[in-house]
């Protein structure tokens, strides 16, 4: 089986062992060795075993991957740097799809990207690397979700819809063939109809730009 690190536990993570779970219910894949932290200090949530530090990490033999995400609306940004700082090749870092999604075979997944349970994927969409698709999210034909962007609960994609690296987009908002620019956020509920500059926050229905990042 493949083992597996988990960086952090609780929130997003939880979930995401949860898909691990499931998976290793239908076919044993994945050998959870445990879960570390970044100051090194344990987390009493999960079960798992507290394996130390991100110092840890760095020293896991080669065929041990990495999951987990440590973010939400308030860090998201933190993520790119998070990973950069682990310094592992992009192999190291696992892709887990909840069986009860369904990703298109015309689709591609990147590493360290995972999908949870509910979310359809159509065809030929792109997701980058260190994806978070959370559950129940509708992704249409020919959408692009780059590198290290967060998909809210219920969200919500029309086909051609792109969006950039490094976004954050809240529970239950809808994008209508539109481009989410590098590093913005759409609140939750927001309905977006046209494009939204790089670094942004939009909110409302229609959506409007509220702030900047």
């Amino acid at each position: 089986m493949q083992k597996l690190v988990f960086l952090g536990i609780g929130s997003n993570n939880s979930d995401i062992l949860d898909a691990v779970q499931e998976i290793n219910a239908l076919k044993p894949t994945y050998e959870v060795l445990g879960y570390v932290t970044r100051n090194g200090t344990p987390v009493n949530k999960g079960g798992l075993k507290h394996l130390g530090d991100f110092d840890t990490v760095r020293a896991l033999p080669e065929d041990v991957q990495i999951t987990g995400f440590s973010f939400g609306p308030g860090s998201y940004q933190t993520w790119p740097g998070t990973v950069a700082e682990l310094s592992l090749p992009r192999e190291r870092f696992a892709t887990i799809i909840h069986p009860h999604a369904f990703v298109s075979r015309q689709s591609t997944v990147g590493p360290g990207s995972v999908i949870l349970a509910g979310t359809t994927v159509g065809a030929f969409v792109t997701i980058g690397d260190h994806v978070i698709i959370l559950q129940n999210v509708g992704l249409s034909h020919d959408d692009v979700i780059e590198d290290y962007s967060c998909l809210a609960v219920g969200v919500s994609f029309s086909g051609s819809v792109r969006v950039g690296r490094n976004c954050f987009l809240g529970t239950n908002s809808t994008i209508i063939g539109a481009r989410i620019g590098e590093g913005s956020m759409v609140g939750a509920g927001t309905l977006i109809l046209r494009d939204v500059p790089a670094g942004e926050v939009w909110v409302g229905n229609p959506g409007r730009f509220l702030r900047r990042v």
